[in-house]
């Protein structure tokens, strides 16, 4: 009997590969729930933990406090806020931020590089008005559930809102949105990519994202004039937060999360085809071997 030697190495070889390759797997790992646990290439991923903390910027402040905004939390988030008293008693903030655990994080996965591309978080923060110089009648306003995408720059909100002022030039009334695209941002700081070999043991790390501006710029008056009953000086106020420029460079503001996720290796089971394969690559050496001696 003869053996043709180029399809015994053949076959070898790609038992051999077969054992070896590794697809790159999109997964999204959650806090809750059945995909709180995954496995992708040989790993387990686990226990996601971590929050993001939306900080408004001192333009977006300023425009609070020139509409005399309230900012309370929607939970599970929570609102930190700082604030001041003027001499004629009025409340300003000095500082607001609005901390929402993360509750998905979705990454692509070939078996050595995990890289982070969707980050989702629970709540976000309610604005409040009252009839005041720079609106025209109450509202209110919610962003929260954010989801930030790291591929396209885009960080999607549910927004939901109503105000019942009315005047003329104005349009006021409801706005129900559900994973809206409402932000772009400029820039991200922090690791997104991870190596993963056996010995690695947990992956996460602290990110900034920075130069949050509205996707949308008619949002100004679709949005925020709409639900929260803002007139042309209040308009004035988030409109500037809007604006681009050198002195404005953070928009509404910056988001820094810190975010963590356990991993351990998994032995996987081969394919029944993967057993062929292997089985009649070791066939073939072995034959090989035994022509060879002869």
């Amino acid at each position: 009997m003869t053996f043709n030697k180029s399809l015994i190495a053949a076959t070898a070889f790609i038992a051999l590969a077969g054992t070896a390759h590794a697809a790159t797997e999109t997964k999204t790992l959650t806090t809750t729930g059945a995909t709180s646990i995954i496995e992708s290439n040989g790993y387990t991923f686990s226990q996601l933990a971590g929050t993001g903390s939306l900080n408004f910027s001192s333009t977006l402040i300023t425009a609070l406090n020139l509409a005399q905004v309230n900012v309370a939390a929607v939970a599970p988030a929570t609102v930190a806020p700082t604030t001041s008293t003027t001499s004629t008693g009025i409340v300003r903030y000095t500082s607001v931020s609005a901390a929402a655990p993360v509750t998905s994080l979705t990454s692509t996965f070939d078996g050595a590089t995990l890289n982070v591309t969707t980050v989702g978080t629970a709540g976000g923060a309610l604005q409040t008005t009252a009839k005041n110089s720079a609106t025209n009648g109450p509202g209110q306003l919610s962003i929260s559930n954010l989801q930030v995408d790291l591929t396209s720059k885009i960080i999607y909100a549910d927004v939901v809102g109503n105000s019942t002022a009315s005047a003329t030039g104005f349009t006021y009334g409801s706005v129900n949105l559900s994973h809206y695209a409402l932000w772009s941002f400029d820039s991200i700081s922090g690791p997104t990519s991870f190596g993963i070999n056996g010995s690695t043991t947990s992956v996460g790390g602290q990110n900034t994202i920075n130069g949050l501006f509205l996707v949308n710029a008619a949002d100004v008056d679709n949005i925020f004039v709409k639900t929260l009953g803002l007139n042309n000086t209040g308009r004035s106020g988030i409109t500037s937060v809007n604006t681009r420029s050198a002195s404005n460079t953070a928009g509404f503001g910056s988001i820094l999360s810190n975010i963590s996720a356990s991993v351990a290796p998994v032995s996987s089971v081969p394919e029944p085809s993967t057993y062929v394969l292997m089985g009649l690559g070791l066939v073939g050496l072995g034959l090989a071997r035994r022509r060879a001696a002869r």
